[in-house]
């Protein structure tokens, strides 16, 4: 018996190598469909370690070389797959497997529906004469968005309203709430019991301003002398990091983790997250955060006042400014109190509204919509409210 139109096949594609915020959410959104019994599968980067983790999970994941957004052979073998695997939906989860599920869904399977995460705050196209916009106008059949801020990125170059859906990162929330506080944790990192520990968790990337942090801690550290920092992750700007702490005479307080799997426990070491950051599509280590109960301190990128609420779960101060940044922090030593009861509404909120089965059930209901013929201009999509 054919399968109806309406119920999703899903096949996502994920062409990175590594293991970010990004291929954590595409895990946790195949994890759910897969409990809910919609036919899920993954094309990953040969060799990455999401293959290994999907498999974990018992999700279904083929590896396969993925050599940019124009491997046309690339392209040709995911059509291929989901032509085998019966999938309706293809889901690109990155800017590159964009390109190449729009190529294995119109030049070998004009049937199948493309959807399009877009994760990033980044404006889109901004290559020459606006070539990078291009994948932007055709062929994609719903975007999904995860804050209201990465929706108006794409609006803004050119795709409709209608076609955005706005579905927030998620979490496991549970994971963080019921970490265990190791505690020799932090003399294990060469931290004093008694410091007053800053943290951070990011790639070590432009956006996220590790300057910034670093010059706020060394703001801090003239009223709290016992502050250290903590940055956790790896990147191509750690010299540049490490040199900015010799520059500050911070050397001496800073540790970096490199990547770790421990991040539940690392939260744990911590008196306050800072979130230095640029730019943001939304930043799902928030999520994390909150649901660990640790007070957050975060700059006003994108879409992190979704993640954050303002002076209800949070603290959010502008983008940028070293000063602003280490004020932020200082008002939570000062007031203590406040910053266990924002740290309290803010659990309570990623508990409620950032778990995993919400991620699932919106995102079904995008696929749905696109199956029976939902999306148009005569159906507005709208934002989340504020």
């Amino acid at each position: 018996m054919p399968q109806p139109t309406d119920e999703p096949r899903v096949l996502h594609v994920n062409e990175q190598a590594g293991w970010r915020g990004g291929e954590q959410q595409m895990l946790y959104l195949a994890g759910g469909l897969r409990r809910r019994s919609v036919q899920t599968a993954l094309v990953l980067q040969r060799g990455g370690p999401a293959v290994q983790k999907a498999r974990a999970a018992g999700i279904a994941a083929t590896e396969l070389a993925m050599h940019g957004e124009a491997d046309l052979g690339a392209a040709l073998r995911i059509a291929r797959i989901a032509r085998a695997g019966g999938f309706n939906i293809l889901h690109s989860h990155t800017a590159h497997a964009h390109m190449l599920v729009l190529l294995a869904a119109r030049l070998w399977m004009a049937n199948c529906r493309v959807v399009a995460h877009r994760r990033i705050e980044f404006p889109v196209g901004k290559r020459a004469f606006g070539l990078g916009r291009l994948k932007y106008r055709f062929g994609v059949d719903a975007y999904i968005a995860i804050s209201n801020r990465v929706k108006e990125t794409l609006m803004e170059a050119g795709v409709p309203e209608w076609r955005v859906f706005p579905v927030r990162s998620a979490t496991n929330p549970r994971r963080f709430a019921d970490a265990a506080l190791d505690p020799t944790l932090r003399a294990r990192l060469g931290i004093p019991e008694d410091a007053f520990v800053v943290g951070n968790i990011g790639a070590l990337v432009g956006h996220k301003d590790h300057r910034t942090l670093l010059e706020a801690c060394r703001i801090v550290r003239d009223t709290v002398p016992n502050t250290w920092v903590v940055i956790v992750g790896d990147g191509p700007l750690r010299q540049n990091i490490l040199d900015k702490a010799q520059s500050l005479h911070m050397a001496d307080r800073l540790v970096m983790t490199g990547f770790r799997w421990d991040v539940p426990q690392l939260i744990r070491t911590f008196d306050v997250f800072a979130l230095s950051s640029s730019e943001e599509g939304m930043c799902s280590t928030l999520l994390e955060t909150a649901a660990s109960g640790c007070p957050i301190v975060a700059t006003d990128a994108g879409g992190v006042r979704e993640a954050v609420l303002p002076g209800e779960t949070g603290i959010i101060v502008p983008i940028r400014s070293p000063l602003a940044l280490a004020q932020g922090m200082l008002q939570f030593v000062e007031d203590p109190q406040r910053a266990r009861a924002m740290a309290r509404r803010g659990k309570q909120r990623v508990l409620e509204q950032f778990n995993t089965d919400v991620l699932t059930e919106r995102t079904l209901a995008v696929y749905r919509r696109i199956l029976r013929h939902e999306v148009g201009p005569d159906r507005p999509v709208g934002f989340f409210p504020n």
